[in-house]
């Protein structure tokens, strides 16, 4: 693959990581010129920066303004490569030359088609008082569930081992304990440690389902553990 491929296949994958990470709508050249603003203090040895400055976040924001796409492109990239000689001198060596080479990319990939421009996306809804109160209902079934695990295999290494051995001894045939004790010795701090947490997570459950909102359905059936595309799932 030659290097300009390389670059190209970069900058596809920069903006593609851009737009997950849900930056600010407009011309992605808008944040980072706002950050390197942020960075250059106000003196006059920094005049001429900053007024460098200002005229890649004029490109930026005539990008914003324009309403045809090729033009907004244009004047989007404009401001990434502008950004990106300002930017050794706003950051220095190391980190300057990364940013540099980050905005070039995105503007070599938006020259061949992938807009540098995020659209504005649409604000999620926010959650309802009933999804709130059965969001935490689940959470808190989650861990107490969880709890009740870790105590039941704590009280079976407890007691189990014994039960155990106390069948299959008898006075003709005397057995030695040390399985059962060793045992012990892990169930024990198994069963402390975990039993106190459940304590506290069915207190705060028994609380939590006592202010049921008025008109709220609790579903009482019963948990089903399933396979799902990542492993198994428990609903409940």
């Amino acid at each position: 693959m030659s290097f300009t491929a390389l670059i190209v296949v970069g900058g596809a994958l920069v903006v593609g990581q851009t737009v997950g990470l849900g930056e600010p709508p407009g011309c992605v050249a808008t944040a980072m010129i706002a950050g390197a603003r942020a960075n250059v203090p106000v003196t006059a040895d920094s005049q001429q920066l900053r007024a460098r400055i200002d005229s890649a976040s004029s490109s930026a924001q005539a990008a914003e303004r324009a309403s045809d796409r090729r033009e907004r492109r244009k004047r989007c990239v404009d401001a990434l490569l502008a950004y990106a000689d300002l930017a050794p001198e706003v950051y220095g060596r190391e980190r300057g030359e990364s940013e540099a080479t980050r905005a070039r990319q995105i503007a070599v990939a938006s020259s061949l088609g992938v807009d540098a421009y995020i659209p504005p996306r649409a604000p999620l809804p926010a959650p309802t008082p009933e999804q709130q109160w059965e969001r935490r209902r689940r959470r808190l079934v989650g861990h107490t569930a969880t709890s009740g695990v870790f105590t039941g295999i704590g009280v079976a290494m407890l007691t189990v081992p014994w039960i155990v051995l106390a069948a299959s001894c008898g006075p003709e045939n005397l057995c030695e304990g040390y399985g059962a004790i060793w045992l012990s010795g892990f169930g024990a701090p198994i069963f402390v440690a975990s039993a106190i947490p459940l304590g506290i997570w069915a207190t705060r459950l028994h609380r939590h389902l006592r202010t049921l909102p008025p008109g709220l359905a609790l579903s009482r059936g019963r948990a089903r553990l399933g396979l799902s595309g990542s492993g198994f799932r428990l609903d409940f």
